[in-house]
């Protein structure tokens, strides 16, 4: 079994952070530091064990905020290349990857009052690492400030810079703090993901296109706007960002967004579709047919994927998308699919006996199949 994430800090990795500290300065008492900082450190996630060792380096390091974040930056290795995997701790001179995650933690903390000096900081860190949850609380109270300086930041040389100008202004980063204002108001992000959108590294690329997914979890509309823009004489690159980006709204069958993607329901039509059985054991699988058309003169493109209505304990059904097929149909063509759909225990989803529905969505567009009656559940649980 994997060794889980929060062993990164351990006895011999932050002894290796306490010899980098004392090497730089000789003053730091890193015996006391180890005794604070193992201290309770078994019973502690990832993200408490770098808040704990954050807390632990204000007591150790000396009191003046610049003072404290120089030292830290003594010790952090050269800026790491785009194929450089900053994961876990450093080899050779420096220090980068997890092992630097309470250094950001620590501006967090700590650097709050020094907005310069803290960006300036982080703007290193995250060619070591990451400070894109750090630098969040920055853009929150120091928003004017903090984009005129993430402006400049989007031309950087380094990738890792550039990245963060886009992940660091994500609405809603996994396990970030949500930017409330960006979420109300996401248009202002958009000068810095124009400069981006043709960054020449995928990693950077990959950022701006989470940002655009982030965005139309409360603005869909937008996303597709922007998108649509984007496809106009569109690289290859930038079509599959493009993709990307949209997924939630693909997924949640938004017509604008499978427009953008060239799915236009206009002349796509759903001519029939089939159950093929009426009643199916659970362990078994539900099989089922759709024949769909191209009512137009010219080629169009297909996304064709069906939606289960399970039912749920209260009686309810609610609908769940699987993907199925996709492709292209040429003027007035008519074509047969057929599926499958396996009807087995998943830790993911808990199934009851009871009437089920079939339905198909061609691009985006909803036509009901019918109804199948799932037995045999409660048989095979029990």
């Amino acid at each position: 079994m994997a060794e889980p994430f929060k062993e990164v800090f351990n006895q011999a990795s932050i002894q290796r952070v306490a010899s980098a500290l004392a090497r730089v300065h000789p003053a730091f008492d890193s015996a006391g530091f180890m005794v604070e900082a193992l201290e309770g450190l078994s019973d502690l996630e990832l993200k408490e064990r770098s808040l704990h060792l954050a807390r632990c380096l204000r007591r150790y390091l000396p009191e003046d905020y610049s003072d404290a974040l120089w030292i830290m930056m003594a010790t952090l290795s050269a800026p790491l290349a785009m194929d450089d995997e900053p994961v876990w701790e450093h080899e050779g001179d420096g220090l980068y990857g997890f092992i630097t995650m309470p250094y950001s933690d620590y501006v967090l903390l700590y650097g709050l009052e020094h907005f310069e000096l803290s960006m300036a900081a982080m703007k290193e860190m995250t060619s070591r690492f990451s400070a894109e949850f750090a630098i969040r609380a920055f853009i929150e109270r120091y928003e004017d400030e903090a984009m005129v300086l993430l402006t400049e930041w989007a031309k950087d040389e380094s990738a890792h810079v550039r990245r963060l100008v886009s992940e660091g202004t994500r609405p809603r980063l996994p396990w970030g703090q949500r930017l409330k204002g960006f979420i109300e108001a996401p248009e202002k992000c958009l000068p810095l993901l124009e400069a981006l959108k043709d960054d020449e590294t995928e990693y950077v690329r990959r950022s701006v296109a989470n940002h655009l997914n982030d965005i139309s979890k409360d603005h869909p509309d937008l996303t597709a706007e922007v998108c649509k823009r984007w496809m106009e004489e569109p690289t290859e690159q930038r079509k599959r960002m493009v993709r990307h980006a949209l997924r939630s709204n693909v997924k949640a069958a938004h017509l604008p967004s499978l427009a953008v993607l060239g799915y236009d329901p206009k002349h796509a039509q759903v001519v029939s579709g089939e159950l093929r059985d009426s009643r199916v054991e659970f362990g078994s699988k539900l099989s089922f047919a759709a024949e769909i058309a191209n009512s137009s003169d010219l080629p169009i493109s297909y996304m064709l994927d069906f939606v289960i209505y399970h039912r749920k304990a209260n009686g309810i059904l609610a609908p769940k998308v699987f993907k199925w097929k996709r492709g292209e149909l040429r003027a007035g063509q008519t074509l047969s699919v057929t599926g499958q759909h396996s009807m087995r225990p998943i830790t993911t989803r808990r199934y009851y006996d009871g009437e089920h529905k079939l339905a198909v969505l061609l691009n985006g567009v909803e036509t009901p199949v019918g109804s199948f009656e799932l037995v045999g559940v409660e048989e095979m649980m029990a």
